[in-house]
């Protein structure tokens, strides 16, 4: 029995050949009902679409290619992956997913991309790529897009989408220093030695000039740096408790360090927010059921927004905007207090 055609495939559906073959490739916007009749079509016959037939036609691999500096499983990368796969899936595109977690990784990435040529676009998140490697992209006609990523809106057909981490870590300063707080830490996790710069880093910096907005002191020591371990909550309690003046707040870098520092000072004997508050960044499911203060934001969010934007570009639309800040907000909950009273 011979393959379908893909005339039968649109006589089944009641559209034109033309539309079927937009709805496979998911190139220009159709109905989802439109789509959704050509997929009907397509499965009751048994007509499936080559995409490799499709690239030597078009110069195009309806792919999009993420890659991420961390864990893929990871709560960030996981709902930024989600995110972007919900648009590419709706547009007939592919994920492709990279995970580069050393330096020999990221230049292999790059080198080979030029005779792999696999992706239209790509989507780095959350740390900064050199001119060099955008430069490798931009050679091939791939238009890069930034998710929390540093310096990519400096430069030219860049792309970025991503939370504005110095302005709400800023928020978070204020709002502590409105409670009361004078003396306020810091707890992140030790730089890594793969020359990653990340995106996660620019909230130390944004934590700096909230201290000074706020006129406060930030002494040494108050930039607190752990491991990333299972003891960190503990290490990161030692190096507290060896403070002068001890702190009556701390921000974290992240839930990851909040959550364990939280357990640690309950597990000794101090009381939370009474004693001292605590607040984290990013909004993990965790920190919601142990009621912990934090950052919120939505990497699903800007995962769509991304998958959008990587598509319209390639498919050589122009975009208005080059930077999109998506916001966040300041969730209070058990862990934030006033200052204890001296």
């Amino acid at each position: 029995m011979s393959e379908p055609t893909i005339y039968e495939v649109a006589k089944e559906a009641g559209v034109s050949a033309a539309t079927v073959s937009r709805a496979i490739n998911g190139r220009d916007r159709i109905s989802e009902t439109t789509r959704q009749k050509v997929f009907d079509a397509c499965a009751k016959l048994g007509f499936s679409a080559s995409k490799t037939a499709s690239m030597l036609r078009t110069g195009k691999t309806n792919r999009i290619a993420l890659t991420v500096g961390n864990s893929l499983a990871g709560w960030f990368s996981s709902q930024l992956a989600e995110g972007v796969y919900s648009v590419l899936a709706s547009q007939g595109y592919d994920l492709l997913s990279y995970r580069l977690a050393n330096a020999d990784q990221r230049r292999d990435f790059f080198s080979s991309m030029p005779v792999k040529r696999n992706a239209d676009a790509v989507i780095i998140s959350s740390f900064d790529i050199s001119e060099t490697e955008r430069r490798t992209l931009e050679q091939l006609g791939m238009p890069v897009i930034g998710v929390n990523t540093i310096g990519l809106t400096e430069q030219r057909d860049m792309i970025s989408i991503g939370v504005d981490e110095i302005i709400a870590m800023r928020q978070t300063v204020h709002q502590l220093a409105g409670l009361g707080h004078r003396n306020i830490a810091f707890i992140c996790k030790q730089q890594d030695s793969n020359g990653f710069i990340w995106e996660a880093d620019q909230r130390i910096e944004g934590f700096r000039l909230g201290m000074a907005a706020e006129g406060l002191n930030l002494p040494d020591g108050y930039i607190i740096a752990v491991q990333d371990n299972e003891f960190a909550g503990a290490e990161a309690l030692s190096s507290l408790l060896a403070l002068s003046p001890r702190p009556t707040a701390v921000c974290c870098i992240s839930d990851e360090n909040a959550i364990p520092l939280v357990h640690a000072l309950r597990s000794y004997g101090f009381r939370v927010p009474e004693d001292i508050s605590v607040i984290g960044f990013d909004d993990w499911p965790m920190a919601q059921a142990l009621n912990i203060s934090t950052v919120r934001h939505d990497p699903r969010s800007y995962g769509a927004l991304a998958a959008d934007a990587a598509i319209r570009l390639s498919r050589g639309e122009i975009l208005t905007e080059s930077c999109i800040v998506v916001p966040t907000t300041l969730m209070l909950r058990g862990t934030t207090g006033p200052a204890p009273r001296d």
